[in-house]
């Protein structure tokens, strides 16, 4: 079976798919890892300037609101200061800084999460004495993160071609904050994390983990997996959690 029918296949009865690439799994994690990391970067690259204009905008809208209940020659006065044009270098100069470390950050934190699933599964399969390697969890975690990469390419095509900046991820933009300034609480930490792509990242990995070539047991893969979407889950939310309590003290 060659290995791109081998990985497509994968995609949707991952159990088979991985079998039948068993024999390049040592090395299949490099391109897929490149997809995933591509993805991501295209992704930051569109996503990045929008998100920044949306954050100026918002403080814009902020400014108006405060300068409309403002005297007049102080209004006046703030308006003016405004307009210049060592402002706009500077806008521009700190675009630049930002739209460079979100990149490499995104990227960093995509190769994190490739490394972070094979350890994890990588150590659970040595505590039940599964002789797995580590470049086979390595390609079995990518595996599972092509969804990923699909939503990526999707979202991005989307922002590109209509300007919007998809602020929320997953479930999220169900329960968001009605403004920057409201604190998002536990529910929308929970609901951002869950999407459609995560859900089949996951059914990828699980099945994965039980195929002839990892060897895992239904049993074992059950509690592997509940136990990673807990701790994940847990790990993922609290910067959100701890960004609310910021702004819910302000």
């Amino acid at each position: 079976m060659s290995t791109i029918r081998s990985v497509t296949l994968a995609l949707f009865r991952p159990a088979k798919g991985v079998d039948g690439a068993a024999s390049t799994l040592k090395w299949l994690w490099v391109p897929l890892a490149l997809v995933l990391l591509g993805s991501v970067a295209v992704k930051t690259v569109v996503s990045t300037p929008l998100s920044i204009e949306a954050s100026q905008q918002a403080v814009r809208d902020q400014m108006e609101k405060d300068l409309a209940s403002m005297p007049e020659e102080e209004r006046k006065a703030i308006e003016e200061s405004n307009k210049t044009e060592q402002t706009t270098v500077d806008e521009v100069s700190g675009s630049g800084i930002v739209s460079t470390s979100a990149m490499v950050f995104a990227v960093l934190g995509a190769a994190l999460a490739i490394v972070y699933i094979a350890t994890f599964f990588f150590v659970a399969a040595k505590t039940w004495a599964n002789p797995v390697a580590y470049t086979t969890m390595l390609s079995v975690a990518s595996l599972s993160l092509v969804p990923h990469a699909i939503r990526n390419v999707i979202q991005t095509v989307y922002m590109s071609s209509s300007g919007v900046w998809l602020q929320h991820s997953g479930l999220g933009a169900m329960v968001a904050p009605a403004t920057p300034q409201d604190p998002p609480g536990a529910v929308y930490a929970v609901l951002a994390q869950v999407d459609v792509w995560v859900l089949w990242g996951l059914a990828i990995l699980f099945f994965a983990l039980m195929s002839q070539t990892v060897g895992i047991s239904r049993k074992r893969a059950v509690t592997g997996i509940i136990t990673f979407v807990a701790i994940t889950g847990i790990l993922q939310a609290i910067p959100t959690l701890v960004t609310g309590v910021f702004l819910g003290a302000m």
